[in-house]
């Protein structure tokens, strides 16, 4: 998970009109994101799955493609639009992107048949990712495994996105100080998402659902109390969605 809430911060992209404040807008850093939402094929599971991505990785690996990032998540908690299997995806920056796509329209195609053979997706979504709270680190730097909460929000009338990323600062150093170890990351909707009824995606992420629980403890206890006076006021988000994820790629250490 370390590593997971190291991956998404890089590339400067102008992604939506909330961002009213050119100058907060310019001190943005963005990590092009991919998602797809897939079930599996009759018969298919997910040792099928994990087949495939082993020729993925192989492929990936030998081809020397190091700038990319992937996890698979599964729902926990979730409502009617339930997906058996999420593929994550993350690029170190948009040049990486570009290229890595060009290279796997161009070589992928038998892996993409394997991944074909047991999934079908329903979509494949572009966002521009921004980490805006990274958690304390933790004694496990080697476990993959993650938890990984989204909901979907919007500014409310009259509030602009530099008033959020100040409240969520305050908030972050209270979670701080009160042991709230969780990371946050915003995503904005760029390309193939047909649900656009909101302004960006609000992500939490946790090591473990041991984590996530101590958390969600934290919260009871009071602390929502604090969220919500600094954020109430300034978003509207609905119900967040919670899946457990499982990291099968990380990107290559810069020099």
């Amino acid at each position: 998970m370390k590593k997971v809430l190291l991956i998404l911060t890089s590339v400067v992209l102008s992604v939506s009109s909330v961002l009213a404040d050119s100058h907060e807008a310019e001190k943005m850093s963005f990590t092009p994101v991919e998602t797809y939402t897939c079930d599996y094929n009759e018969g298919k599971g997910p040792a099928d799955l994990e087949k495939v991505v082993k020729s993925w990785n192989d492929l990936m690996d030998k081809e020397g493609q190091e700038d990319y990032f992937a996890a698979l998540i599964t729902p926990v908690y979730y409502g009617e639009h339930m997906f058996d299997v999420g593929w994550l995806g993350a690029w170190r920056n948009g040049n990486a992107m570009g290229s890595g796509t060009d290279w796997w329209l161009s070589n992928g195609e038998k892996v993409s048949a394997g991944f074909a053979e047991v999934l079908t997706c329903k979509s494949h979504t572009n966002f521009a990712g921004q980490n805006i709270r990274k958690a304390p680190p933790s004694d496990d730097e080697s476990d993959m495994d993650f938890v990984l909460s989204f909901r979907n929000c919007s500014m409310k009338d009259g509030k602009e996105y530099s008033e959020f990323t100040a409240a969520h600062k305050e908030w972050s150093a209270y979670a701080d100080e009160h042991g709230i170890a969780e990371s946050n990351w915003v995503w904005w909707p760029v390309s193939g998402e047909s649900n656009n009824d909101y302004d960006f995606k609000f992500l939490t992420g946790a090591d473990d659902h041991t984590s996530a629980g101590a958390n969600w403890q934290l919260y009871s206890e009071g602390h929502f109390m604090k969220s919500n006076e600094l954020l109430e006021d300034l978003v509207d988000c609905d119900i967040s969605r919670v899946y457990s994820g499982r990291t099968i790629r990380v990107m290559a250490d810069e020099e």
